[in-house]
């Protein structure tokens, strides 16, 4: 039993190092990538233009798909898109017959809330006032959508754009094993996985968590490498941004934490994740790429070793010398050997002496 529970410990032990090892690794390259000076220029551009809704990334998608297949984009998958004078503003022009992608834009109006000391709420309609004991909160209101058109970077020309470096996937297997338990991770969280045929069916993305079906969905275009890294990415969302306070969390720190946990597990597989992970990263932690990274290292810690304890895949030793675990065990059964021996020798004594 002792040389159970410390064979136990030293595989803990072996597991927090490889995990501690692994977020130092990523925390030093992230913010060496992202501290050059070409990775700054793109931050700044990106910054410049808008965010879209998971919709909006469908309908974009679609669209610029149909394009491509007509000749008048390049790439099957849209970069950059932004509107007609956003581009302008960036520098650059719409190529002449080139068509806008529709999109849904949001209405929202103002709505005027008197809320009073007791915490009594009250919308207030044109020409309602505020009583004495009242304050007034405003909420957003969505009131319909309209319909507006955006432009991807292949649709324009003018100003250079600075392009930082981009994810590239995984190629060949993964070890084995270690997809299925993933997949057992996520479904022990009430969550189901499918497949989907490619990217363009969850609107560009390698894979996708939806909470309210209970289920991730992963493109089976990809390599099992690719598989099963982006299948451990969703497993962190499960885990941790399905509920409270997760849910919460800001976009990017979502994705920042989802991939952290994704190139720890890998890793601690021999399987690495640098090219894909270290960009992906970077891309979503922005300019404060430090300090998102160390604050969401405790979560990623916990939900790493989550998934690498359940994995039946070989996930290295943590530093310590093949063989060591056997050689310990070994060494331990010979002292309680001899321990054994010189008890047995001081009872013969005492029989002989009697």
């Amino acid at each position: 039993m002792v040389q159970d529970n410390l064979s136990i410990s030293s595989r803990e032990e072996a597991t927090v190092s490889k995990i501690e090892g692994a977020q130092a690794l990523l925390a030093h390259e992230v913010a060496s990538l992202q501290s050059g000076e070409d990775w700054k220029r793109f931050l700044d551009f990106q910054s410049q233009l808008h965010s879209y809704s998971a919709n909006n990334v469908m309908l974009i998608a679609s669209q610029h798909h149909e394009a491509f297949k007509n000749g008048l984009v390049s790439e099957p998958t849209p970069s950059f898109v932004a509107g007609f004078h956003t581009w302008k503003a960036l520098g650059r022009q719409v190529d002449k017959d080139q068509h806008g992608y529709s999109i849904l834009a949001p209405c929202r109006y103002d709505r005027k809330i008197a809320v009073d000391g007791s915490g009594e709420r009250r919308e207030l309609r044109r020409g309602d006032r505020l009583s004495d004991s009242e304050t007034l909160e405003r909420q957003k209101v969505l009131a319909g959508f309209r319909v507006e058109h955006v432009f991807d970077l292949s649709q324009t020309s003018g100003k250079e754009v600075p392009i930082g470096p981009l994810p590239s996937l995984l190629e060949g297997e993964a070890p084995f094993g270690l997809g299925s338990s993933v997949a057992d991770v996520i479904e022990s969280h009430g969550f189901h996985v499918d497949t989907v045929v490619n990217s363009l069916a969850i609107g560009g993305a390698n894979g996708q968590t939806i909470p309210e079906a209970k289920m991730v969905v992963i493109r089976d275009d990809m390599d099992d490498a690719a598989m099963v890294k982006t299948l451990i990415h969703e497993a962190a969302h499960v885990i941790l941004h399905t509920t409270f306070p997760g849910s919460r969390f800001p976009r990017h720190v979502m994705e920042v934490e989802a991939e952290s946990v994704a190139y720890v597990v890998a890793s601690a597989h021999g399987m690495p994740t640098d090219s894909y992970s270290f960009p992906y990263v970077a891309m979503w932690a922005g300019e404060d790429a430090s300090n998102v990274v160390a604050s969401t290292q405790q979560r990623v810690a916990k939900v790493a070793k989550e998934i690498i304890v359940a994995s039946p895949a070989p996930h290295g030793s943590g530093g310590k010398a093949t063989g060591a675990d056997v050689a310990i065990a070994n060494a331990q059964q010979r002292r309680a050997e001899r321990e054994l021996e010189r008890s047995q020798s001081k009872d013969q004594a005492l029989a002989v002496g009697l």
